[in-house]
């Protein structure tokens, strides 16, 4: 399930690309599975289609997901495909562990982060 938040300075169509590739690295969405319909999503999140497509295009484009004509987007990664992922994503959030410890952010207030973000998702 994908849910947005129109309140974040995060585009929206980065919103969705995020959600998806999270479930692809997860292996909730794993090879061939289908992507929701652009005009499904887009009445279920009350967005614009256009911004499914965006979403789905550059997907598409980063190789993460394929279309065909008529039919929709499907997952385009293998297993082999998440670890790859999940190391991608392991060296964005070590670039800005980098960047928030030259302005002085302490490791304790980081681990103390990661403990609440974590504490969050599970409930």
């Amino acid at each position: 399930m994908i849910v947005v938040n129109g309140q974040s300075i995060t585009p929206i169509y980065q919103q969705i690309i995020e959600q998806v590739l999270a479930q692809i690295a997860s292996g909730i969405l794993i090879h061939d599975d289908p992507l929701p319909g652009i005009r499904t999503m887009a009445k279920d999140l009350g967005i614009n289609p256009n911004t499914v497509v965006k979403a789905y295009t550059e997907l598409e484009r980063e190789g993460f997901v394929y279309s065909l004509t008529g039919k929709g987007y499907y997952v385009s990664t293998t297993e082999q495909d998440h670890s790859e992922l999940k190391a991608q994503k392991l060296s964005e959030i070590r670039k800005s562990i980098e960047y928030v410890r030259h302005f002085g952010v302490s490791e304790s207030t980081l681990i103390d982060l990661v403990n609440t973000i974590y504490k969050e998702i599970k409930q």
